[in-house]
């Protein structure tokens, strides 16, 4: 059986390592034909090398992720995409899959299990999602009416410490939605400034998670 050529692409140099030494040891056997830090090398590399599969993560917050797997799937027909996912929101996960993303694993998941096992499926055709996932895909989040879903992700990710304009990235949405959003919530929840207002999220969150 050939083997899976496989670039992998993530700011982290321990993980990138870690995720090398992973597919290292999988059986049947995945080569990994490039290891790099950015989608330019990322691209280059998958140009050069004729790889087949590119595993990705969130860690560079400057990066619109969907926008850039999209650009490499469309320039690379048959593209398998894989990613880890630090911060997963509702709305960025129904982007990656929406956009052909093939697996979304968990960064606290145990990749050693998970990772090759993603590989083989997506390489075969199928998409594999990490359980964490579900509750985000799955719930129907009970907001008021003037919230919505992209509303409770941008909450999710301010009490996370991220800068509106990090979560516009994110999200893959312009600056201006994110600042109407937190605008309108914190007309929602009375909130004078963004700190209170990352004190009444991180409330309505715990309410939601005890909930469901």
């Amino acid at each position: 059986m050939p083997s899976i050529r496989i670039v992998i692409m993530c700011a982290g140099a321990l993980t990138r390592v870690g995720l090398q030494q992973i597919l290292a040891r999988a059986a049947p056997r995945m080569e990994v034909v490039g290891v790099c830090s950015t989608f330019a090398e990322a691209e280059a590399c998958l140009r050069q090398q004729h790889a087949r599969v590119l595993i990705a993560d969130d860690s560079q917050p400057s990066v619109n992720l969907a926008k850039e797997l999209r650009r490499l799937m469309h320039a690379q027909p048959g593209l398998v995409c894989i990613v880890i996912l630090q911060r997963p929101v509702a709305s960025a996960l129904e982007r990656l899959l929406r956009i052909g993303v093939r697996a979304l694993l968990h960064r606290e998941d145990d990749l050693e299990d998970s990772l090759s096992q993603a590989v083989l499926m997506a390489a075969a055709g199928s998409t594999s999602i990490s359980p964490r996932f579900t509750p985000y895909l799955e719930r129907a989040a009970s907001l008021p009416a003037s919230l919505s879903q992209r509303d409770l992700d941008v909450l999710q990710l301010l009490t996370e410490g991220m800068e509106p304009k990090e979560i516009a990235v994110a999200l893959g949405v312009k600056y201006n939605v994110v600042n109407r959003a937190l605008k309108r919530m914190q007309r929602t929840y009375d909130a004078q400034n963004l700190p209170q207002l990352v004190v009444l999220a991180l409330e309505v969150l715990s309410k939601r998670d005890r909930r469901d």
